[in-house]
C-alpha cells in the first residue's frame, strides 16, 4: 500500500485517509458498477452544487437559509431551502421542486413570479448541432443534479 502524505495542517485528515484505504483494501476489490455508481452520485452532487452555487446562492446564502448578498434587494424574501421538507410534512417534493426550478410550465399562471426562470437558461442551445432532445435531456439531468443537492441539506 502507498504511503500516505499527510495534508498540510491536517494529521487528521491523512488518518482518515489511510483508515479509508485500510478498510477498502480489507474489502476487497470493487466491482466496476460499485465505482461507477459511485463516480456518478459524486459527479452529480457536484454538478447540483456547482449549480446551486451559480444560480441560487446568490439569494438564498451559503448554507440555503435565505441570507444572500442579494436577499435583501428583493421585494419577497428568498425561502430557507433547507426547510422545504419541514415545510411538506417531511417529505421533499422533488418533483414539484424541479417544475419551481424550471419555472417554464409556472411563468404568468400565478402571477409576478420572484424567482427567474431556470428552465430557459438551461436550454439554451450549446453547439449547433444539438438535437431539441439532447437539449432537455441536459436540461432535465442539470435540474435534477440541483434537486438531489437540495435534497442533501434538508434540516434533521
Amino acid at each position: 500500500m502507498p504511503a500516505v502524505a499527510p495534508l498540510k495542517g491536517s494529521a487528521s485528515a491523512s488518518r482518515m485517509i489511510l483508515a479509508a484505504m485500510v478498510l477498502q483494501a480489507a474489502a476487497g476489490p470493487l466491482s466496476a458498477q460499485t465505482i461507477g455508481a459511485q463516480n456518478i452520485r459524486t459527479r452529480d452532487f457536484h454538478r447540483g452544487l456547482t449549480e446551486y452555487e451559480l444560480a441560487c446562492m446568490p439569494c438564498h446564502g451559503i448554507d440555503g437559509h435565505g441570507d444572500g448578498p442579494r436577499a435583501k434587494s428583493l421585494t419577497s424574501a428568498p425561502a430557507d431551502l433547507t426547510r422545504i421538507a419541514k415545510a411538506n410534512n417531511g417529505v421533499f417534493p422533488s418533483r414539484r421542486l424541479a417544475q419551481i426550478i424550471d419555472g417554464r410550465a409556472l411563468a404568468g399562471a400565478h402571477g409576478p413570479r420572484d424567482m427567474p426562470v431556470w428552465g430557459n437558461r438551461y436550454r439554451v442551445r450549446v453547439e449547433a448541432k444539438e438535437t431539441d432532445a439532447t437539449i432537455e435531456r441536459r436540461a432535465t439531468e442539470q435540474i435534477d443534479a440541483l434537486v438531489r443537492y437540495l435534497r442533501s441539506i434538508q434540516a434533521k
